[in-house]
């Protein structure tokens, strides 16, 4: 039987510094691996922080941008109603006047000799009654209500001759016409 037997004690150095090598390398490749793991999970650390910074940004904004449209619908609400009270304020300006307009205008259609007792307004229909001293000035009176251009539907309801007043007689009438409705801004007539 043959016996190894070393009698070279550099190939037992070899083969220990051989192995210390090979076990260094082992645990140099370990520290390796395990340092670039945690590099990468390092970096897919920074590169989630970043993603979630930005989300954290859009969400803000967002959220700051869905107060403004509040804002901007509470005061688009409030600014209909403004517009409402405004075409109110409108309407009754175009109104106001109404009384003045139409006290200006009877001058010019009821000719002398006919007087007026009476008017009754309710918007813009209106309604007037009084005397004459003859049927001739209140077809003068009619003919010029119906010329007027700012008079409607001018309708007589009745005449009822030999009324007495002051002493001598007298025609009573009643007519009924509407007041031409002032234009608004556009060209619109108000209602």
């Amino acid at each position: 039987m043959l016996y190894h037997i070393n009698l070279l004690p550099w190939r037992e150095r070899q083969r220990e510094e051989h192995r210390r090598r090979f076990i260094g390398l082992i645990v140099l490749g370990a520290i390796a691996a395990l340092g670039l793991q945690w590099g990468i999970g390092q970096y897919y650390q920074y590169q989630q922080d970043q993603q979630q910074q930005r989300l954290d940004y859009l969400t803000h904004h967002i959220s700051q941008l869905d107060k403004r449209i509040e804002a901007m619908k509470i005061a688009e609400q409030e600014h209909g109603r403004i517009l409402e009270r405004l075409k109110v304020v409108e309407g009754l300006q175009i109104g106001r006047n109404k009384t003045t307009e139409f006290m200006n205008l009877m001058p010019s259609v009821i000719p002398k000799g006919v007087y007026v007792d009476k008017i009754k307004m309710n918007d813009y229909e209106i309604e007037i009654s009084g005397i004459s001293d003859s049927t001739a000035r209140l077809a003068t009176m009619l003919d010029s209500m119906e010329r007027s251009t700012k008079l409607l539907d001018v309708e007589m309801h009745s005449i009822v001759h030999g009324k007495a007043r002051f002493g001598k007689e007298f025609q009573t009438f009643k007519v009924s016409f509407m007041f031409k409705e002032p234009l608004r801004k556009g060209g619109e007539q108000h209602g």
